[in-house]
């Protein structure tokens, strides 16, 4: 979703020279994978302060939209008649008409660095992620170009976030230097548009690259709100354009393929269900025999076990320019309480590091009044890294139901190896997969596997696997012949029986 004050600032940034001041493009030699950067100028003055940007447009826009209709009807009817009918009959543009540049002083400015400092040391996360998020869409407005709606009027398209993808964080963002992003376009369709979006932060005088992440935006119309707006075609001119546009195409391929062998649509693979079914028989008290009777391994969690909850109710200061909850209020919610769920998870002194950030998918609008569930579970663990699932959900006033609002994945990292994380049930063995993928999909998009490593490595048992599980069963202890079975002794005393048949009813924990 989008904040209000993003809208405001694109027509803004559009005419503002000082936003586009020192760009110059290098040759595809970038350490940001994904996006064409400028040429290396530690020079801040030509920046404004994200926030600063943020409030002026916002007073400019309203002041001039209050001035023109005064009635909601009249209002709609206005932006109707600004609506392109056909992406045919709006002008081309490029990458370079949507890249743009603002700063968040966070070390120039005690005042804004207060809001961005964790009481753990270092920078919100976050908080950094709304900026991000809403930074996205500033790009989008930007990067169209509607001959039917002047420069300073409003908009007719509604900008809103379908998706965020792939925030690999590199270094570890502080709390005490200038944060710049940058970002444009890089992939265009009919109605919506992949954005790449970088954050560099200053060290000793040079901007270094931290963080990065692909959002998907989509453009409705401003009037109603619930049909697709066009947008402007993307022509693609120099070499590095033409690469980026083959991985955003390529990026969205990949997103239906994830879709399609979603495992809420397709059945593990043999080898993940092997891999499964493994597990189980590690964990069953063979002695008993009773598939109820698990033994928790040495230095493990039972899934059950890593889940943390936390619910908001939705008020209108959390709502954007289209009277939704802003979805980067709840990107941040969520990721707050993944942090929260690791830390509590691992036992651990030390403070988890969040390393990536994945399927964040917001699939319903949230409403004011909403009572907003957040539930969080650790799903995957592996050495001195955890998965973490988070998910949104909105109860149903009429139903009583929770319904399903946003789903992300986020990786963490510690100095020390944390503990295994066991499903029990059907449902946790497939959250165990899902997470083991996107573990997988994160090493490959942190640079730790090489390219298309990370499908091939979930076919490997043998890896990213607890070391206990994978060992043999003892025949001696856990293989019994017929002639055993039927002896005097293989029959168990009535209490052990009523014992069983109570943790098979469910009755025990």
């Amino acid at each position: 979703m989008f904040s209000k004050v993003a809208r405001k600032l694109s027509i803004s940034i559009k005419h503002k020279p000082w936003m586009m001041k020192s760009v110059h493009y290098n040759s595809w030699n970038n350490s940001f994978r994904n996006l064409l950067t400028p040429s290396a100028d530690s020079n801040t003055s030509s920046l404004k302060p994200f926030t600063v940007v943020l409030e002026e447009t916002q007073k400019q826009h309203i002041s001039k939209q209050n001035n023109g209709v005064k009635h909601k009807g009249q209002c709609r009817e206005f932006l109707s008649a600004l609506l392109p009918p056909s992406q045919e009959s709006l002008p081309p543009r490029t990458m370079e008409d949507s890249f743009i540049q603002a700063l968040i002083p966070i070390g120039s400015n005690p005042d804004v660095r207060l809001q961005y400092t964790s009481h753990i040391g270092g920078a919100r996360l976050g908080r950094l992620v709304q900026d991000m998020d809403n930074f996205a869409a500033v790009v989008v407005y930007k990067y169209i170009d509607n001959p039917l709606q002047g420069p300073d009027g409003p908009s007719a398209h509604a900008v809103v976030t379908a998706r965020m993808d792939h925030l690999h964080i590199r270094e570890d963002i502080k709390n005490d230097a200038d944060i710049k992003l940058v970002g444009h376009v890089t992939w265009v369709g009919s109605s919506s548009a992949e954005v790449g979006v970088g954050m560099e932060q200053m060290e000793e005088g040079v901007w270094k690259k931290v963080c990065e992440a692909k959002f998907v935006m989509v453009a409705r119309d401003a009037a109603t709100g619930t049909k697709s707006a066009p947008i402007n075609p993307l022509v693609v001119k120099s070499e590095d354009e033409k690469i980026l546009f083959k991985l955003g195409k390529e990026n969205i391929a990949s997103r239906a393929k994830a879709d399609q062998d979603s495992l809420f649509k397709e059945p593990p693979s043999t080898i993940e269900s092997n891999l499964i079914h493994n597990m189980f028989l590690s964990t069953v008290d063979h002695k008993i025999r009773s598939f109820a009777a698990r033994v928790k391994p040495e230095n493990s969690n039972w899934m059950t076990d890593s889940k943390l909850k936390s619910v908001m109710m939705c008020e209108p200061e959390h709502k954007n320019d289209y009277n939704k909850i802003f979805g980067g209020l709840i990107m941040e919610k969520c990721i707050d309480l993944a942090f929260t769920n690791t830390w509590v998870f691992t036992g651990a002194a030390q403070v988890p590091v969040c390393t990536h950030i994945d399927d964040v998918i917001f699939l319903k609008a949230v409403e004011i009044g909403d009572l907003l569930y957040f539930h969080s579970q650790v799903v995957f663990t592996h050495e001195t890294q955890v998965q973490a699932r988070v998910s949104a959900e909105v109860l149903d006033r009429d139903t009583k139901r929770l319904k399903l609002t946003n789903v992300l994945q986020v990786t963490f990292k510690l100095p020390s190896k944390v503990p295994h994380v066991i499903p029990q049930s059907y449902h946790e063995a497939m959250a165990y997969l899902t997470g083991r993928r996107h573990f997988l999909i994160s090493l490959e998009n942190e640079g730790l596997l090489a390219e298309g490593m990370a499908e091939k490595e979930m076919t490997e048992v043998s890896k990213y696997t607890p070391l206990w599980m994978l060992k043999e069963l003892d025949t001696e202890e856990h293989v019994y012949n017929v002639q055993d079975m039927l002896g005097e002794d293989t029959f168990m005393e009535a209490e052990i029986t009523q014992d069983i048949r109570a943790r098979e009813s469910g009755l025990l924990s």
